[in-house]
């Protein structure tokens, strides 16, 4: 008997959900670690560095290897045409003179082709050639270097690591993106597990009330009217709580989706919506807005557009590079005999723009206007900025007032029950009046949840513009 209890036991066990237990820095590091945005821009930090380095290799040489393979099924032939060539004597300092044939008067005889006669001629035989490439192969390497290219390289290795300081800052944004969701939905989970508590006690004192009418009714010390209207308020009271219990399971489970867990765990906070604002929180170190990475990320984009100035001016600069080669050649042959060869090459290459139309004049004030651009939209951003912080200042501000005010507001209307409910049960106040007074207690508890759950998201906002938001 006792095996299928414990059997029975670990079966319901197993069906029921899983179990989870959390406070607010464990919720955001769970939010953090599974945040689907956070892992795009880690991998949008990541791409970034990857440029930097592709960009940082162009200030070193580049060293390739070259070859070539050649492969011809039958030989080139042809022939070198030969005849007879004139005749050189030397003189007495050794220069070399035409051997010119003389007449009688030692002037030199031109034949009937009007050319010079010479004396004795050397006779060229034809010259056939046959040039094979069977198997003939090149290899080799290359080094090749940039000595200057308008600064175009500097310029993109200088805008890739603005890159990945703008990549830094963008998961710092996700981050704060991420956290803020995160305290929203805690918030407002705990904000929902207070209003059912609310909602269950409010149903209760209602209940009591429809308890007591009836009893009254049935020994006809009450009347079925106010019976009737008891009955009623309990229906809204049953209604107001189901509506609570179904927005803490919706809130539970928009928790479960931005930390990351499944749907039907059932969640348990360890917190609670304290009162007054948290010590510090007010408290600005006179950094302002320049500590938020988007405040960093306009800057950073400033500084990218005057780099993409002078990336744009540099392709109508000097550029020179210089490149060296070696290689050994095999495999062609003349006549049937083939020799290596091995060769050293060195080249440089100079390229100076001279006209172009004013092209490169209107591609630097085009980039220049996009520079002058991005700095008046940071200023328009900043005191977007500026007033945005001022705004949840305000409403951190306003929260703590109206969490006060309502703290307040329900003692009083707690002890406008306790007054309401006795002159009740004496007699010196109605039905109505004592309804009244409980649902007012109902809605001063509803309004104090409200408010804590506003200050702790109020706090979160603030703490994110004023870039505090760790």
């Amino acid at each position: 008997m006792k095996m299928w209890i414990t059997l029975a036991g670990l079966l319901i066990a197993c069906a029921l959900p899983a179990q989870e237990k959390l406070d607010l820095p464990k919720c955001r590091q769970m939010a953090l670690e599974n945040s689907k945005k956070l892992g795009i821009a880690g991998r949008q930090s990541a791409k970034a560095t990857f440029d930097k380095k592709v960009y940082r290799a162009n200030f070193f040489p580049k060293i390739s290897g070259m070859g070539m393979y050649a492969y011809m099924q039958k030989d080139y032939s042809f022939t070198i045409d030969g005849g007879y060539l004139p005749t050189y004597v030397p003189d007495a300092s050794g220069k070399l003179l035409p051997n010119l044939l003389l007449d009688a008067a030692n002037r030199p005889v031109i034949g009937p082709d009007g050319n010079y006669v010479f004396r004795q001629y050397a006779f060229l035989p034809d010259i056939n050639l046959s040039l094979g490439l069977d198997n003939a192969y090149t290899v080799g390497g290359v080094v090749e270097q940039p000595v200057y290219m308008g600064g175009k390289i500097r310029s993109a290795f200088r805008m890739a690591s603005i890159g990945v300081e703008m990549a830094e800052l963008n998961l710092k944004s996700v981050c704060a993106e991420v956290i803020t969701e995160t305290d929203e939905a805690y918030w407002q989970f705990l904000r929902l597990k207070e209003l059912v508590v609310s909602a269950g006690k409010y149903k209760d004192v209602v209940a009591e009330l429809v308890r007591s009418l009836t009893d009254a009714y049935q020994t006809g010390m009450a009347s079925q009217n106010d019976l009737l209207k008891a009955q009623v308020k309990l229906n809204e009271a049953e209604l107001l709580l189901q509506k609570a219990q179904n927005g803490e399971k919706l809130a539970e489970m928009n928790l479960c989706r931005v930390i990351g867990v499944d749907l039907g765990t059932l969640l348990q906070v360890k917190d609670s919506l304290y009162d007054g604002i948290t010590p510090g929180v007010l408290s600005v170190d006179g950094s302002g807005v320049t500590a938020r990475p988007e405040y960093g990320m306009l800057d950073r984009n400033i500084e990218l557009k005057k780099n993409q100035t002078k990336l744009t001016r540099a392709d109508f600069l000097p550029q020179l590079g210089i490149s060296a080669s070696y290689a050994w050649t095999d495999g062609i042959s003349v006549n049937g005999e083939a020799d290596g060869m091995a060769s050293f090459m060195a080249m440089a290459s100079l390229k100076v723009p001279v006209f172009h139309w004013g092209e490169g004049r209107n591609k630097t004030k085009a980039m220049k206007a996009e520079e002058e651009m991005s700095e008046l939209q940071k200023e328009d951003m900043v005191r977007l900025m500026q007033l945005e912080e001022a705004k949840t200042r305000f409403n951190v501000e306003d929260a703590a007032a109206r969490v006060r005010l309502t703290a307040k507001s329900l003692l009083q209307a707690k002890e406008n029950l306790m007054v309401s409910k006795n002159r009740y049960e004496v007699g010196m106040e109605s039905l109505t009046n004592y309804m009244e007074a409980q649902a007012q207690w109902q809605k001063a508890w509803s309004d104090w949840i409200d408010a804590k759950a506003e200050l702790r998201v109020s706090e979160t906002h603030y703490l994110r513009a004023t870039g505090r938001l760790e």
